[in-house]
């Protein structure tokens, strides 16, 4: 391929180029999963129980009792966009978030590794990252409220890996096993 031909094709990827994006799913009911949880145990018990007895475990109802749950929390689940900061962007955001320093002005263990105080990096690269919802400033701090440290960490290590790792192109075992298994047909 020549020069000017790659040249032409590169211009065209530039011009076509976007920043990669992800998305982390949320259950934003909680509680539910207890529920879940419970469940899953009775229906394990009936199963048991309902082997040795003529009468019925009950295992109908604990199953279709567990299925509503799994609905449920997928109807209170959101799917979370995030897009990777332009790297000028990137690097506002990391110097606005500086170590922290001890009394001896040596920077604190916890951040010496990131280079970033990361109480309050995490929130403010989520923040910035997060393209599906669009909140208010409140709703985001309600948000932040109502997620747990792993699901806070779920979306952190997203905006995270968008912004540090490089971008490689994906492989579906999956896809790749369908498309394979339909070329036998």
């Amino acid at each position: 391929m020549s020069g000017k031909a790659t040249l032409k094709n590169f211009k065209t990827m530039l011009a076509e180029a976007k920043l990669p994006e992800a998305t982390v799913m949320i259950c934003l009911r909680g509680d539910l999963a207890a529920d879940h949880e419970a469940a899953e145990r009775e229906l394990e018990l009936a199963e048991k129980t309902g082997a040795d007895s003529m009468a019925g475990s009950g295992a109908g109802d604990v199953a279709e009792r567990i299925l509503a749950l799994e609905e449920e929390m997928r109807e209170h689940s959101y799917e979370f966009r995030l897009r990777a900061l332009p790297r000028s962007k990137w690097r506002e955001l990391c110097h606005a978030h500086p170590p922290r320093r001890d009394d001896d002005n040596e920077i604190i263990e916890p951040d010496k590794y990131v280079g970033i105080n990361p109480e309050s990096f995490y929130p403010a690269m989520i923040r910035a990252c997060l393209v599906d919802p669009e909140l208010t400033d409140e709703e985001f701090e309600q948000l932040l409220e109502a997620l747990t440290d792993r699901q806070f960490e779920g979306l952190s290590d997203a905006a995270w890996g968008l912004n540090r790792r490089e971008v490689d192109i994906p492989f579906s075992r999956a896809a790749s096993r369908m498309k394979r298994d339909s070329g036998a047909e």
